[in-house]
């Protein structure tokens, strides 16, 4: 017994430190939710993006079209941050990112299978800090890649996120209404 004390502690630490590794991932500082679906072209670019993602400090869920499953498991994890990523039919040109306010949530109509997107974030996020990035598609036929503008500005915004650097993005204004830069 006493000759296998080493590895025993060896062990005793190795689960230690497993356990420390879990409970430092499963309380998320920063999550990001992909939304879309990755069979209708420039839709998948939510899902793309997270799954780029999965390497870094961010906390991934790639939810693809139904975010409204993850409603559970986002607020066990209690971020302090979410940044959820959508191709977002804004009328601008294809490949353009924008951060949409919650304010014009609504009026973009956009939302999830099942739920408005207003209400999947108070329900998911109701004392984290929440940023909506929506991308202009250009192509939404199924069977389709990422179009090569779309696939540019993924490239661009995973830069920015892996260094947390998409708060300086242009937002997008209300309908009707100048965008502000």
């Amino acid at each position: 017994m006493i000759e296998n004390w080493p590895v025993t502690y060896k062990i005793i630490i190795k689960q230690y430190r497993l356990f420390e590794v879990r409970r430092e991932r499963y309380i998320a500082v920063d999550l990001l939710l992909g939304i879309g679906n990755d069979l209708l072209g420039d839709d998948g670019v939510g899902p793309c993006i997270a799954e780029a993602l999965l390497d870094s400090d961010w906390t991934v869920i790639n939810a693809g079209i139904v975010p409204e499953n993850f409603i559970r498991p986002i607020r066990e994890r209690r971020p302090e941050r979410i940044v959820i990523v959508d191709a977002v039919q804004m009328g601008l040109i294809p490949g353009s990112v924008r951060i949409i306010p919650h304010d014009c949530i609504r009026d973009y109509g956009i939302g999830t299978h099942q739920l408005p997107l207003t209400f999947f974030i108070e329900q998911c996020a109701p004392h984290s800090h929440v940023t909506f990035i929506g991308i202009e598609p250009g192509c939404l036929d199924p069977d389709t890649p990422l179009t090569p503008p779309v696939s540019r500005a993924a490239a661009e915004l995973i830069i920015l996120l892996r260094t947390h650097r998409y708060d300086h993005l242009p937002v997008l204004g209300f309908k009707g209404k100048q965008e502000q830069d």
